[in-house]
């Protein structure tokens, strides 16, 4: 009797973006503080949203994350079906190799087709992976770009010197509430958005 000894090839699973929570937004900002600085009479305006708030109210945030999840849960099932498929080739012709079913011709044959198929599987987990990978940080380098643009042209609006994100964890032992501009800020970054559309939309009508 003889045996296939095929090994097969561990894939790594691409994921796609990270995990969406939401943030806490139990205290929106009416007033914007006053905070002096090392007692030195320069006073600045410092504000901060949450993080985890932004990824799923900023709609165009929100958006582009639904997509690319989208995307990479069918990059995943694709790969996986692939896998599979490969797995009960070599099952199937391993479970006739024990039979004695298999000349050594068969079995050289059966084992060229393998390796064949995991060199298909691997140039497909590398190329089509790879390409989702660029795709995520291509949106994730576009929407940090609006969020810089937008909150710099908010923070001039309101007069506000330092605007910083904040996620729960994060090394901060205390803020107060009152310097919380979530909701606002995301406001103004959908309108924003909205604008910029409209801008686009208009560009291709002409």
């Amino acid at each position: 009797m003889m045996k296939l000894g095929i090994a097969i090839v561990g894939l790594t699973m691409l994921t796609a973006c990270g995990e969406n929570k939401e943030g806490n937004t139990e205290h929106p900002v009416e007033i914007i503080e006053n905070i002096n600085v090392s007692g030195n009479g320069s006073n600045i305006v410092i504000a901060y949203y949450y993080q985890d708030s932004l990824k799923m109210q900023y709609n165009y945030y929100r958006e582009q994350d639904s997509i690319m999840v989208i995307k990479g849960t069918a990059f995943q099932n694709e790969l996986a079906r692939r896998q599979r498929d490969l797995e009960n080739y070599i099952q199937v012709n391993d479970a006739k190799a024990q039979q004695g079913l298999l000349s050594q011709n068969d079995i050289a044959m059966i084992q060229q087709k393998i390796q064949q198929k995991q060199n298909v599987l691997m140039q497909y987990q590398q190329s089509t992976g790879g390409k989702l990978e660029e795709e995520t940080y291509n949106i994730l380098n576009i929407i940090g770009n609006r969020i810089d643009t937008f909150g710099k042209e908010y923070c001039e609006d309101k007069g506000i010197q330092i605007l910083f994100s904040y996620t729960k964890g994060a090394q901060i032992t205390y803020i107060n509430n009152s310097l919380d501009v979530t909701e606002e800020f995301i406001a103004y970054l959908n309108k924003k958005q909205v604008e910029l559309d409209n801008e686009i939309e208009s560009g291709k009508e002409e």
